[in-house]
């Protein structure tokens, strides 16, 4: 298979949200959580697991896999530098293998929350509440990485959840969208086991790096918008460059095998953190 030309990007409705503006932030610290899950809902036993980032600024967050922000840093540094073509191959090649590709800013715009998903060269957007959780702070308490922990519970996308935050660090945030509670998420997961995320590190980021959001970086769109497109790539991604104008050369038979091999996968794959209702 070749791909012999890459297009300009995919026109859709637009639109913008109001207050959208360059944001600017020191991101202080970094806190490791491991993503254990379950992607097929048919055998819950069988597990994967990925290291997930979520970077702590003074008023912004930003969460992703570790495969993500290590291909930001990649290609923001590689633009800066200008890296060479061979160089450039070689830290990709270092790039952790990734299942998700979001990337999830609290705070941007205030108060919201900017979902980002890159599809081809494209980063589509969706704006959301911040307040998207109903908690329940229970009384139950344990330690968890040198941190007392307290109890929390809440519902989220078809999936009851349990928590546990520590006011010892008191940053209403953790993985995912979480947030709400009265300290760092330190471990959380939904009572069928499907999805849990637990810390490993907090780390203070000795020489903070400076995180930019331009809007105007991203195709604003919608949650129901972005999904679709997800999942159409995820089905086809044949169709979806030829769709914005790539030509893909193949040999005889070869699209067909590997769409059919891409259609096994995903039977396998059907499990999302957030569920339709």
């Amino acid at each position: 298979m070749k791909v012999l030309l890459f297009p300009l990007i995919l026109f859709m409705g637009l639109f913008s949200y109001a207050q959208d503006k360059i944001v600017k932030d020191d991101l202080l610290y970094k806190v490791t959580y491991e993503l254990e899950y379950s992607p097929d809902s048919t055998n819950t036993s069988h597990k994967l697991h990925e290291t997930m980032w979520l970077y702590l600024g003074k008023e912004i967050s930003r969460f992703s896999s570790a495969g993500v922000a290590v291909e930001d840093s990649i290609l923001t540094n590689r633009h800066k530098a200008r890296k060479s073509q061979s160089n450039a191959a070689a830290l990709f090649s270092q790039i952790p293998k990734t299942k998700f590709h979001y990337i999830i800013y609290k705070n941007i715009p205030e108060n919201k929350i900017s979902y980002v998903d890159k599809i081809l060269k494209d980063k589509f957007r969706y704006v959301e509440s911040k307040a998207l959780f109903d908690w329940k702070i229970c009384e139950e308490r344990k330690q968890i990485a040198g941190y007392t922990a307290q109890k929390a519970e809440t519902s989220y996308e078809g999936r009851n959840y349990f928590a546990w935050f520590t006011q010892e660090i008191a940053i209403p945030d953790g993985p995912y969208k979480f947030n709400g509670l009265p300290g760092l998420i330190l471990e959380i997961g939904d009572t069928r086991v499907h999805y849990s995320f637990a810390v490993k590190q907090i780390k203070k980021i000795e020489d903070p790096v400076t995180l930019v959001f331009d809007p105007k970086d991203y195709i604003d769109t919608t949650k129901e918008k972005v999904e679709q497109l997800r999942i159409d790539y995820d089905r086809n991604p044949f169709a979806a460059f030829e769709r914005v104008g790539a030509v893909i050369e193949f040999q005889p038979g070869e699209r067909e095998r590997m769409l059919q091999e891409r259609r096994e996968q995903l039977k396998k794959e059907n499990n999302p953190i957030e569920l339709k209702q």
